[in-house]
């Protein structure tokens, strides 16, 4: 059953269990009370995004240390240049999300998700638009190219799950991870070209 999913960026085939569990997520709610919620949502990775900026602006200002050799000394450096990485920022919603009463059930891991999900899916369809508007003919017609191929890999990674899990009750939080992160990754990657 092919459906157009909450990513505007691509056409999906949707699981049948993944679709039931997504429609039956949430309470209705007002058009108002959603563009609120994206709204937040938004504001939420963005605060995130800009503190990352400002970490990675302080560090850059201050020596470089050197790593203490071995797997301990690159975890340690990991965990420092976390709060340097706009990568960091995936799951600034969804975390807090699935902290809160019901968030932790099947149903709300994939609304948790999918909110998010949606947040990052909007930043990497802007940037890709600011991209390809001020790209020259050349770069414009790589960045289409790269853009389509990437548009494959998280269809096909993230419908693993209904396979190896047989249509399991997981199914649906692992595939609306699975695109949150496949989508943020991809908008990141594409926000350091602008």
């Amino acid at each position: 059953m092919a459906i157009e999913p909450l990513c505007s960026h691509v056409r999906l085939i949707v699981p049948l269990a993944v679709l039931a569990a997504v429609v039956f997520v949430s309470p209705a709610q007002t058009e108002t009370n959603r563009l609120r919620a994206a709204t937040a949502d938004r504001a939420v990775v963005e605060a995130c995004l800009k503190l990352v900026e400002e970490n990675a602006k302080e560090v850059a200002q201050k020596p470089v240390e050197d790593e203490a050799p071995g797997a301990a000394g690159r975890l340690a450096a990991a965990a420092k240049e976390a709060a340097t990485q706009a990568e960091s920022c995936i799951g600034a919603v969804t975390i807090p999300c699935q902290q809160q009463p019901g968030g932790s059930s099947t149903a709300g891991m994939i609304a948790c998700n999918t909110r998010e999900w949606a947040v990052w899916d909007e930043r990497l369809n802007r940037t890709y638009a600011t991209l390809l508007k001020d790209a020259d003919r050349k770069l414009a017609a790589a960045l289409r190219q790269a853009q389509r191929t990437w548009l494959q890999w998280p269809e096909k990674k993230c419908t693993l799950p209904e396979i190896e899990n047989e249509g399991g009750s997981i199914v649906g939080p692992l595939y609306t991870g699975c695109m949150l992160d496949a989508t943020a990754r991809q908008a990141l990657w594409l926000g350091h070209r602008e």
